[in-house]
């Protein structure tokens, strides 16, 4: 490993405290102490959820504009989009319009969130004349089976005397009729960049599994689902289309659900494999002498379709060694070590609590990438 020229850094996202592009900053202000001749290839990823736009814009696919749209809580404000230069593919990162990290911990209530501005965002973009939709889902605040993202489509959602249903998973429950928008955009080709499989109800559905990690408390889940099985049966009854049961169909508090009944030939993707494939990690290994990547938290879920392993199983492949930092390690320390990880370490540490880890984050990433390509090194 004395000759390494070539390094691909490959991080996503360390929630809280580094997105995917300051996290690969980071890797490189490590290499530099160690290895200063090293040639750094910036490929920061992400799986559809926090940071997918900063990591296309970072590797070209995109150039990153703004929009005033609502938030979860139905406050306007300035959110990113992405266009290709020619201006014919637009993306979307809901994180970035109605996502949990915009709402200070007493706001996060998915009884209230709303996908209006999702619906906003899309329509924006739509009016800029796109022929194509990447619609990165992840990192929501929100419970609402997508209602608000198709209510600013020009859906109808009526109570039982024809006024508007109110904003929100809570306004589901009054749900009497949907009425369609009578917009066509066949011509319009869309992609749901998603990495769960998780249907809209149930006991793996939206409110059951992600409601809980955005506010919700037991107690307020059987009357949050029961208002996403109306959602469900209004919307089969407009459309003829039953969408609930298809897996993925619950990502982003159901928004998915809502994305499949207006766009009629709307895909699933996998958005990390998407993001992956954009920025052309694939072909850059071809040429590299070692990756270095890393995450938030590695443990026994890692191992389970997260973005880290599919980044692990395309490096075997091409026969391309590997180290990884992350925030934190829990569980059996010889977890990676089937993939042939040259090396991990954690920010959080026995001297380093987690509150430190990630306060200081950006410094802590930059050492433990020097210290692991110390040896490597021959330093």
């Amino acid at each position: 490993m004395r000759g390494i020229r070539k390094i691909v850094l490959a991080p996503t996202a360390f929630k809280g405290s580094l997105d995917p592009v300051q996290a690969a900053e980071a890797m490189e202000h490590g290499v530099r102490r160690v290895l200063p001749e090293a040639h750094t290839l910036f490929m920061p990823l992400a799986d559809g959820g926090d940071g997918m736009l900063k990591c296309l814009a970072r590797a070209g696919v995109c150039q990153m504009s703004t929009h005033v749209v609502h938030d979860a809580l139905g406050r306007l404000h300035e959110a990113p989009f992405g266009l290709t230069p020619d201006g014919t593919t637009g993306f979307v990162e809901i994180a970035q319009v109605c996502g949990l990290v915009q709402l200070r911990p007493e706001e996060r209530d998915p009884r209230r969130t709303t996908t209006f501005g999702v619906g906003e965002m899309i329509a924006h973009l739509l009016q800029r004349g796109v022929q194509r939709l990447v619609i990165g889902l992840g990192g929501s605040a929100t419970n609402d089976g997508g209602s608000g993202a198709l209510a600013a489509l020009g859906w109808r959602l009526l109570e039982r005397d024809g006024a508007p249903i109110s904003a929100g998973n809570s306004g589901l429950l009054g749900l009497h009729r949907v009425v369609p928008s009578p917009c066509c955009l066949e011509g319009v080709e869309v992609l749901i960049a998603a990495d769960v499989r998780n249907p809209l109800l149930g006991k793996r559905g939206a409110t059951r599994v992600f409601a809980p990690q955005k506010g919700a408390t037991v107690e307020m889940l059987p009357e949050m689902d029961r208002a996403l099985w109306r959602w469900a049966i209004s919307v089969h009854r407009a459309t003829g289309r039953k969408l609930s049961r298809v897996p993925g169909a619950g990502a982003a508090g159901g928004l998915a659900f809502g994305l499949l009944a207006h766009f009629r030939h709307a895909r699933l993707v996998s958005g990390a494999e998407y993001v992956m494939q954009a920025v052309g990690f694939e072909q850059a290994l071809r040429t590299a002498d070692l990756v270095i990547t890393g995450e938030g938290r590695v443990d026994e879920t890692t191992l389970h379709g997260k973005l880290l392993l599919r980044v692990l199983r395309v490096c075997r492949r091409h026969r391309v060694p590997v180290l990884v930092i992350c925030g934190e390690f829990v569980g059996d320390p010889t977890l990676l070590n089937r993939w042939e990880v040259l090396g991990c370490e954690a920010l959080v540490s026995a001297t380093v609590a987690r509150d430190d880890a990630m306060r200081f984050a950006e410094e802590l990433v930059a050492q433990k990438t020097a210290k692991l390509l110390a040896p490597l090194s021959g330093l």
